[in-house]
């Protein structure tokens, strides 16, 4: 007595697949030391891009000030530039938004990946402050 079994069976037409995509969790994990320290490594590579200036604080919300700003500061508004700040403040971000090629990260928010993309990084003495001290004082003497 032979029997069919499930209609679901690979077997018979409309059945399922024989040995199917799984889903798989690709996720790489990393210690919190290792992430620290390659953020730490990125900007000691970054040095010699990187702009230290009082504040990037506009006084309105215009992007053209903030552009002629930066352009002051040496940065191309045609290259990737990083502002990196303590805070951000709502001048700041509607300043900077219509700005293509412009990144604008707190401190405390940082990526590698946005620290290596960018080709310029204007950094504002607060925001090197906090950064010296959660990341360490190497990056203050290659800075």
């Amino acid at each position: 007595n032979a029997r069919r079994g499930s209609n679901t069976s690979p077997l018979f037409p409309g059945g399922g697949i024989s040995f199917g995509p799984k889903p798989k969790d690709w996720k790489i994990r990393m210690n919190k030391k290792e992430r620290r320290l390659a953020l730490a490594t990125a900007l000691a590579s970054a040095a010699p891009d990187m702009v230290v200036v009082d504040s990037v604080a506009p006084a309105d919300y215009k992007t053209k000030g903030l552009v002629s700003m930066l352009e002051g500061m040496g940065c191309d508004p045609e290259r990737k530039t990083l502002v990196i700040v303590k805070e951000a403040t709502e001048n700041l971000l509607k300043a900077g938004g219509n700005v293509a090629k412009l990144a604008i990260n707190t401190a405390d928010a940082l990526s590698v990946f946005d620290v290596l993309h960018a080709d310029k990084i204007v950094v504002d003495k607060a925001a090197l402050a906090f950064i010296n001290e959660f990341y360490g004082a190497e990056e203050e003497a290659s800075a």
